[in-house]
């Protein structure tokens, strides 16, 4: 099928201008809104900041431009061809593009495949925290659900980030559960070469800070300016072997608040049975900026900010399955443990997905 040049680029670059332009507003919308409120002269001390119908309004807005851009661009081509015709949802995975799809199983939210694709990805992952942490045990359950859309085939949207939470400590903290925030973003393949198995992406996403979790008034979503993560990810396949790595900066917009880090991470896969992938991941979180919220020496890593004055380096190992039942179906499990003395707030997690692919 012939694609209409000229059409396809004003889809993307639509796409990319009008959510930079969205995630932009609304990070300086919710950053003036607090910073008004904080500077209100007050006698007592300030309830914790709580989204107001605004800011979650700003936030349908973000992801509903992503819609109006494409029916836009779409609607232009009615009378040359349908909306189906010119649409491919399957972004890498074209006819003629790639086949192989082993996402990483652990590090869901920074760890990001560079394939774009079209999907759901429902997740639980269970967080044991450490008996030598502050609350001297507990865990941390998480039940979310990934949204990847594939805008063209080098052209994706992401939000990785989203769900509810529940904490529960054994000591010190109050147990807690609630929404946690919403992140939203865009990814681009720079390289993408099929017949080669190889892919190279670029993306950002925006931590949007509209939850409110805080036990004892420490918060841990919510509150802030947000984080914006700045990432770089490839794979290559050697026959049934895949790689996958990823570099990125999850970096505060208020650093005073939160603390800023950088996460790598190194996948390899194998395809043991058909369609039954085996899997190892290498994760590391590195605080290169810290918070000046929370007197602590710790991090809550990828799940939750605590705005430490003192935090340093988590590194991870996890191992796992994948198996696909077919195209657009497949499951993955895993278990993950630090290998650094640090620990944080991970004793050890356990994971588990169901991928809808479109």
């Amino acid at each position: 099928m012939i694609r209409p040049n000229h059409y396809y680029r004003i889809s993307e670059n639509s796409c990319i201008s009008l959510t930079i332009t969205y995630v932009g507003n609304l990070a300086r919308t919710i950053g003036a809104t607090k910073q008004t409120r904080n500077s209100s002269p007050t006698t007592s001390r300030s309830p914790p900041y709580a989204p107001g119908l605004c800011d979650i309004a700003s936030a349908c807005i973000c992801l509903g431009v992503l819609a109006v851009a494409l029916t836009f661009s779409h609607s232009a081509l009615a009378e040359e061809e349908s909306w189906f015709g010119w649409y491919e949802p399957r972004g890498s995975f074209v006819e003629g593009g790639h086949t192989r799809y082993v996402p990483p199983i652990s590090n869901l939210i920074l760890n990001e495949t560079p394939y774009i694709t079209t999907e759901s990805r429902s997740l639980v992952l269970h967080n044991k925290i450490p008996e030598d942490f502050l609350t001297r045990g507990g865990q941390i359950n998480i039940f979310g659900n990934e949204v990847r859309f594939a805008l063209t085939e080098r052209l994706g949207f992401i939000a990785t980030k989203d769900g509810y939470a529940d904490l529960q400590f054994d000591e010190v903290l109050p147990d807690e559960e609630g929404l946690i925030n919403i992140s939203v973003g865009l990814k681009y393949a720079v390289i993408s070469r099929p017949e080669r198995d190889e892919i190279l992406t670029l993306g950002f996403e925006y931590e949007i800070p509209m939850a409110s979790i805080a036990p004892a008034d420490i918060s841990l979503q919510g509150d802030g300016n947000g984080l914006m993560d700045l990432f770089i990810t490839g794979a290559r396949a050697f026959g049934k072997l895949g790689f996958q790595g990823s570099l990125g900066a999850n970096l505060a917009l208020d650093g005073d608040h939160d603390s800023s880090m950088f996460h790598y991470a190194v996948h390899a896969d194998y395809e043991l049975f058909p369609n039954f992938y085996p899997v190892v991941e290498f994760n590391g979180f590195t605080t290169i900026d810290d918070g000046n919220r929370t007197p602590v020496n710790f991090e809550g890593i990828d799940l939750v900010n605590f705005g430490s004055t003192d935090s340093g380096t988590v590194m991870t190992i996890a191992g796992g399955a994948r198996y696909r039942f077919n195209k657009h179906i497949q499951i993955g499990a895993g278990y993950e443990a630090p290998v650094t003395d640090r620990e944080d707030i991970m004793d050890w997690r356990a994971y588990f997905d169901l991928i809808l692919s479109f």
